[in-house]
């Protein structure tokens, strides 16, 4: 019995052994902020994780030049954005794969305890004149929306404004609403109101598209309906339209609650 007991010890010791003390201490530094968009000087609509920041730790000893891997910060439905757990360091950013004009990196920001970074970008367009309303027809309940899409910028640094790529509805059963994780319903019928998709035509040349227009690079009205819904539910809902970049992201109208009876 004593020898299985020393036998058992010496197999615990040597597995021991084996591992170092992880003496780091765990990152506990909060990065925030919030991104604005140009034309409103308010917080940009979004939809939940639609786009992220991307970020390097340039200050990391691991490897010359800083960390090669990046992280992602995700950006929230309100525009704004927040990691706690990052280490302190100097740190480059790029705003990226968001529906807006290209921007530059963001060189050698310092995080120590806590940092706030706000920045502003240029929207590819704009969803503008709004408008979601509950319609009663034959007993039954639908969701009708309108809208328009202007471009302010047809050319920004030399690079022109991609071809417009889809305008559709998004149906939320919560306040998250949009094309981002968890922001939509995802019923199936609702994307046969995209109304232009894909971006292969002359016809969505934005030369076209705003010929007919309101002025000031304004498309006519677009409208998607109508969309049943069902009776007792409250819905959240919205309009988005993006263009033909790599990323297809959506800028977004805002959203609306629009509560159906139970009649």
């Amino acid at each position: 019995m004593k020898k299985i007991l020393f036998l058992m010890g010496v197999v615990l010791i040597s597995f021991s052994s084996c591992f170092e003390l992880d003496n780091w201490e765990e990152p506990d530094c909060i990065w925030k902020g919030t991104v604005t968009d140009s034309y409103t000087n308010e917080p940009l609509l979004s939809s939940q994780n639609d786009w992220q920041i991307r970020i390097w730790e340039r200050s990391w000893t691991g490897l010359e030049g800083g960390a090669s891997n990046f992280q992602d910060l995700r950006i929230k439905q309100d525009g704004t954005y927040q990691n706690t757990k990052l280490f302190a360091g100097t740190y480059d950013m790029l705003p990226y794969n968001g529906p807006f004009w290209p921007m530059d990196t963001i060189k050698n920001l310092e995080l120590k305890k806590a940092l706030e970074h706000n920045f502003t970008v240029i929207p590819y367009i704009q969803i503008v004149d709004y408008k979601a309303e509950l319609i009663s027809q034959d007993a039954k309940y639908y969701v009708k929306m309108s809208f328009k899409v202007k471009a302010p910028l047809l050319e920004k640094d030399g690079k022109v404004l991609p071809r417009l790529y889809e305008m559709r509805p998004f149906l939320s059963l919560t306040p998250y609403c949009g094309n981002g994780a968890d922001s939509s319903i995802g019923v199936p019928e609702y994307n046969d109101y995209v109304r232009i998709r894909p971006a292969n035509n002359s016809q969505n040349s934005w030369a076209t598209l705003i010929s007919n227009g309101a002025g000031d690079n304004t498309t006519p009205t677009y409208e998607f309906g109508l969309m049943q819904v069902k009776k007792g539910y409250t819905y959240y809902v919205r309009a988005g339209a993006a263009v033909d970049d790599t990323y297809r992201k959506h800028v977004y109208s805002p959203i609306v609650k629009i509560e159906v009876p139970n009649n």
